[in-house]
């Protein structure tokens, strides 16, 4: 095995890989970071995922763990990445672990009218490219990955919902369509993933695991409420969306919110992931 020189390697420092950079610090752990222009004094490293070349892995230090935090949209793709890491370092497989940041898209309740409930053992519907490069590494590092699917992410700023009101229910149709949501804060995101780390065990290897802050949240609730970002209520009065969302609980005979799981016909329950590393969320308000 050659020298260990990080104990975690973020391969795309964007925005959730910023926050997990923060929290290895913090944890004062041996961290380091890609990024395609080197910014933030991270390597500079571009995944080509077409091209057959492994030098561009050289610049990449050893590490215990390696966070893919980009999607894989291929098995062929995935197949490179994995194995080209191993032939530029002098590192036995089985001596460093992969995770691979996923979405929640694809955990969807089989019968929702019967059941509205998912978790990570419910079957994926709807499987897409990003899907193939999971299970490709689950497959073939099957003792040494595992795939986190993440919730929609938010933070107080960048990410806040509040900035993307008119953009989420531009009109009331739009509105109406809207059922619910699950949320995971950044910094929580970061602390479950250096919890995956410290923690890796024979039973966390092959496995997928979503995260969220627990929380079902009902669109109609949090919009019927939420002042948009920039928004001066006592210049401009209530905003237009919450007008809509009293105009829809009325025709819809809804007499309070929020509305129940069984009438939004999707939940995620991610209480497995928070009981197996011993954390709660942080952030549990959005």
């Amino acid at each position: 095995m050659g020298h260990l020189l990080v104990d975690v390697l973020v391969l795309g420092q964007g925005w959730t890989g910023a926050y997990l950079v923060r929290e290895a610090n913090k944890q004062r752990l041996r961290v380091a970071a890609t990024t395609r222009d080197g910014r933030d004094s991270t390597i500079v490293f571009a995944f080509d995922p077409e091209s057959s070349d492994n030098s561009q892995f050289r610049v990449l230090p050893v590490a215990q763990t390696i966070v893919i935090t980009f999607p894989v949209l291929s098995e062929i793709a995935m197949q490179r990445l994995t194995s080209f890491y191993l032939e530029t370092h002098e590192v036995d497989s089985q001596s460093f672990r992969w995770i691979l940041l996923g979405t929640t898209s694809n955990f969807n309740a089989v019968i929702p009218s019967a059941d509205p409930w998912c978790d990570r053992h419910t079957p994926l519907s709807n499987l897409t490219p990003r899907n193939a490069g999971e299970s490709e590494l689950l497959n073939t590092c099957a003792s040494t990955s595992t795939v986190i699917h993440l919730t929609g992410l938010y933070d107080e700023t960048q990410r806040n919902p509040r900035n993307f009101i008119a953009r989420i229910a531009p009109t009331k149709d739009a509105l109406k369509a809207r059922k619910s949501v699950h949320y995971i804060h950044g910094e929580d995101v970061a602390r479950a993933l250096v919890a995956v780390h410290l923690k890796w065990a024979p039973d966390v290897a092959g496995q997928r695991w979503i995260l969220s802050n627990m929380r079902v949240y009902d669109w109609w609730d949090f919009l019927g409420g939420a002042v948009p970002t920039g928004w001066d209520v006592e210049e401009k009065g209530a905003p237009e969306v919450w007008k809509w969302v009293l105009e829809l609980c009325r025709e819809t005979r809804l007499k309070a919110l929020p509305r129940s799981v069984q009438e939004l016909q999707r939940g995620i329950d991610t209480r497995e992931f928070w009981e197996r590393f011993g954390l709660l969320p942080l952030h549990s308000q959005l």
